[in-house]
């Protein structure tokens, strides 16, 4: 195997397929996710990631399956609730921020460091996922799109103090993707059809695509640190 990879949300969606991608290139692999993936040739925690304790234990174990955890992709995530910031439920506010920044937090300085105390770090690094809902305001985003700003602003400031060690933090903010949270959207009657509409590809996402980029800044783009990618067909480009 070539390394070792920790794919947090990786049983479905971006990270899923995140996990295949770097299957087919030959990486031992270990979700994180309280589901379980599809895939048989994976690892597979179950596991909170705003749990500090079982975040620390999880690297320990994904290193005695698999060897030393050198990379991270934080795919992990909940929906947000779209709804104005005057009907916003405060508990549901506190998760959404504890799920995105804790989360990515708690799961990043983990496998750090680990990376630190085995003097490994040299050519580590990490991925989170943002969200083009992380530039400018929306409408009906003041739990997700906040989360999803603080993820971005918590990847340059992670690589600016892991720069020295060796480890690399980058992050993709990903447009509208046909993952099954989005689906769930659309069955429940979101309208994906303006979203084409203003986006200059003029269509959804797949995972696959967003996929590809994560593993590239993960693995091969190895002058790269305090990016946040869009991966979005052109719509943080449009200027309205």
């Amino acid at each position: 195997m070539t390394g070792h990879v920790v794919v947090t949300g990786g049983a479905s969606g971006i990270g899923a397929a995140v996990v295949d991608r770097l299957r087919e290139r030959g990486h031992a692999v270990t979700v994180w996710d309280l589901a379980v993936p599809e895939r048989g040739d994976v690892g597979h925690c179950e596991l909170d990631v705003t749990d500090a304790d079982a975040v620390a234990a999880a690297v320990r174990a994904a290193e005695g399956e698999r060897g030393v955890v050198r990379h991270l992709v934080a795919s992990h995530g909940i929906r947000g609730a779209y709804l104005p910031a005057l009907e916003l439920d405060p508990a549901g506010v506190r998760r959404m921020l504890d799920v995105h920044v804790v989360g990515t937090l708690l799961t990043a300085t983990a496998v750090a460091r680990r990376l630190v105390e085995l003097d490994a770090t040299r050519g580590g690094s990490v991925v989170a996922l943002a969200s083009t809902t992380a530039y400018r305001g929306w409408v009906n985003q003041s739990d997700y799109g906040v989360a999803k700003a603080a993820v971005r602003q918590l990847t340059e400031n992670l690589a600016i103090e892991w720069a020295g060690l060796g480890i690399r933090v980058n992050a993709v903010a990903p447009g509208h993707t046909l993952t099954p949270m989005v689906q769930d959207m659309v069955d429940d009657g979101y309208d994906v059809g303006p979203v084409e509409a203003r986006t200059p590809l003029g269509r959804l996402c797949a995972p696959e695509e967003i996929a590809r980029e994560i593993v590239h800044l993960l693995l091969d783009a190895t002058f790269t640190t305090g990016v946040c990618l869009p991966v979005d067909g052109g719509w943080t480009a449009v200027g309205r």
